[in-house]
């Protein structure tokens, strides 16, 4: 099927052309790391080093509105990436397929820098079970999801080829669709060459930072988000979480802006502990399971694509939570003029909460 496509593609990229057309590219790399034991429950498995073989499809996009937008040269594409996490009757391995957005810095030159940022479903091969895995707490689901954040630095050797060197940060975790779920983080180390179907020249532009992206300053949002989750290991059955947030974002520069806002979230796996516990307040009714609290953050800007990390401190908590200090990662589409949707990941330091779907306006 990949053969099919590149031999598809080829041609359309038969002629040079520096200005417009998108690069077609396709990349292998090898990994090579180890896993962080973020927590005492996963310590006793996390001393393996995990060795992993990663393969890209990606259009590197060169026209002026791209480059206008990070005065630089963004890829963006599809990997395969399989992970053996050398431990196979524990841990086994994954493979997860995710899409990714990758800005190059000084792309028309022969070394040039990139970031890449993805995420993605993840096969796992061997999952939590009570009987015959116990000890391994980091994944509850056979589908999980990746998450990525990695830096490279690339050298061109010749109008075709180009060879990389990159530092990857890695977590998995199912977004809390089953317990147990504390994740698996790996930092590996990895290196690889790409080959373009067409001769790689980029126009060496000049920057005009006169150029406004993002005229409108002020963006407010108004959220509904939605989820599931279980409420122990080992337990299918799930419970709904819903929940309201409103959030602000103040644009500061072409791609960058700063974000505050509140949520309110039932959590409808609380509610069902706190009655199994028999967890009652002085007047002997059950805790509040409900929790609020209040989001700072940052948003980068890409069209519409939004890219956001949050930062929350829970206000009202009755029942209390892992850790009062929390995390949001999300991806954002605007639909059109004033509407969104995306998904988002809640997590307590390294141990992830729910992922959440989301609907909402804008204005």
């Amino acid at each position: 099927m990949i053969l099919f496509l590149i031999l598809l593609i080829c041609p359309i990229y038969s002629q040079e052309d520096c200005q417009d057309k998108a690069l077609f590219i396709v990349g292998l790399k090898a990994h090579y790391g180890f896993i962080i034991p973020h927590s005492k429950w996963v310590e006793p498995v996390s001393h393996t080093n995990p060795w992993g073989i990663e393969a890209d499809i990606c259009w590197h996009l060169r026209k002026k509105n791209y480059w206008n937008y990070c005065f630089c040269y963004p890829r963006t594409g599809i990997s395969v990436y399989y992970s053996n996490f050398a431990n196979p009757d524990v841990l086994g391995s994954a493979i997860a397929i995710y899409p990714f957005i990758e800005p190059y810095i000084r792309a028309e030159k022969p070394l040039n820098f990139s970031i890449r940022f993805g995420i993605g479903p993840a096969i796992m091969t061997n999952v939590y079970d009570s009987i015959s895995n116990p000890t391994n707490l980091m994944y509850g689901s056979t589908l999980s999801f990746i998450a990525l954040l990695n830096f490279s630095i690339n050298y061109r050797i010749d109008n075709k080829f180009m060879v990389r060197l990159t530092g990857n940060y890695n977590h998995i975790s199912n977004g809390g669709l089953k317990e147990p779920n504390y994740g698996i983080n790996f930092p590996t180390l990895n290196a690889g060459l790409d080959y373009s179907f067409t001769t790689t020249c980029f126009e060496d532009r000049e920057k005009d930072p006169g150029i406004v992206l993002n005229p409108k300053k002020n963006r407010f949002d108004l959220i509904f988000l939605f989820s599931g989750k279980p409420i122990a290991h080992g337990v299918d059955k799930r419970y709904a979480v819903f929940g309201f947030c409103g959030n602000y974002s103040r644009v500061l520069g072409r791609i960058f802006a700063i974000t505050g806002g509140a949520e309110w979230v039932s959590d409808r796996s609380l509610r069902e502990r706190i009655r199994i516990h028999n967890v009652v307040d002085e007047s002997g009714e059950y805790i509040d399971h409900n929790r609020a609290a209040i989001l700072a953050g940052v948003d980068w800007l890409f069209g519409r694509f939004i890219f956001s990390q949050q930062m929350g401190i829970y206000v009202y908590n009755p029942y209390g939570a892992r850790n009062p200090i929390y995390q949001r990662y999300g991806i954002t589409f605007k639909i059109s003029d004033h509407f969104l949707t995306g998904i988002n990941l809640k997590a307590h330091a390294n141990d992830a909460d729910f992922m959440d779907m989301r609907i909402g306006i804008y204005f």
